[in-house]
């Protein structure tokens, strides 16, 4: 390849690389951008683009929201069909399987037809309904989403990548919404209700959660789920990952070994209870460890652990 050449030879460069003149050429590519023409395609391509967003976007929302209006036609008849109790008992698959035929015989005598797709969304939904927390399970299934915070029933919240954002779920009113929460709270032994509109319990993985509900709320039933890693955080990994530095994570290691006590304290959120599972680790596995909690958050990595 050839260059431009030594400054007293030949002002054309080489020949592989001519010189670029740096005034635009009238009425050439330059001016493409400035032109009315110009301005208006892309205008219109624009235009076109937000249009065809909007679109998938409504197409989504409806797809959804015709799922749902279908559930609350099939839900009070399914009921009838089906013995709470014994549901309870069946797991997310098993339930499912024993719906499939009923749902199919509720269609028919509503004269609805759906899809593969649309009876597969509606025996989803009509699952989590009656066996999970109804429209938070979708957000509970996300990896990425870390906080969830339900405002009422037609307002929540995600955290995602670090971001705050509004979820595309809502409930059908507040009573629904109580439900969920109710169902939330009496897993771990508690209640909610206006004698005791505050209560803080735990999901089956461990995640974090908090119920107001009126008087205390103004805004109907509020929700608040910090969810937590699926994934053991180790301290090489917060090391790693710049919460601390390689000689502080030794000297963890070193102390949760040699079974110092160690006091670890900090605000809401500040990683209290992912650095005592960092630690945890470093337990030798023949000990015996039991915790007392309050909202068993813990999630030791011991064969030998007691939660209470």
């Amino acid at each position: 390849m050839q260059g431009g050449g030594p400054a007293g030879g030949s002002p054309e460069g080489g020949g592989q690389f001519p010189p670029i003149d740096s005034e635009p050429l009238a009425g050439g590519a330059a001016d493409l951008s400035t032109s009315p023409a110009s301005r208006d395609a892309m205008a219109r391509l624009t235009s076109r683009q937000d249009a065809s967003g909007e679109a998938a976007s409504s197409r989504v929302e409806g797809f959804e929201a015709s799922i749902h209006k279908i559930k609350e036609q099939v839900l009070p008849r399914l009921l009838e069909r089906v013995d709470p109790e014994a549901a309870a008992t069946l797991s997310k698959d098993e339930l499912a399987e024993e719906f499939r035929p009923i749902i199919g015989e509720v269609l028919a005598e509503l004269k609805i037809t759906l899809n593969r797709r649309e009876q597969f969304a509606l025996e989803k939904v009509l699952v989590d309904e009656l066996l999970g927390l109804g429209p938070l399970e979708e957000l509970l299934n996300d990896p990425l989403i870390t906080d969830i915070m339900v405002n009422g029933p037609e307002q929540t919240y995600i955290e995602k990548k670090g971001k705050l954002e509004i979820a595309p779920i809502s409930f059908r009113d507040e009573e629904h919404l109580f439900q969920i929460a109710q169902r939330i709270v009496s897993r771990v032994g508690r209640r909610v209700d206006q004698t005791s509109p505050l209560a803080d319990a735990r999901l089956a993985d461990g995640s974090r959660v908090n119920v107001i509900v009126p008087p205390l709320s103004l805004r109907g039933t509020a929700i608040s789920i910090r969810k937590f890693s699926a994934k053991p955080i180790t301290l090489d990994m917060m090391a790693k990952g710049g919460s601390m530095s390689d000689k502080m994570a030794t000297t963890l290691k070193i102390a949760g070994a040699s079974r110092f006590n160690i006091v670890i304290s900090g605000g809401t959120g500040s990683g209290k209870t992912t650095m005592l599972n960092a630690l945890s680790k470093m337990i030798d596995p023949g000990e015996r460890v039991i915790t007392i909690e309050d909202a068993a958050e813990l999630r030791l990595q011991q064969p030998q652990w007691l939660p209470m």
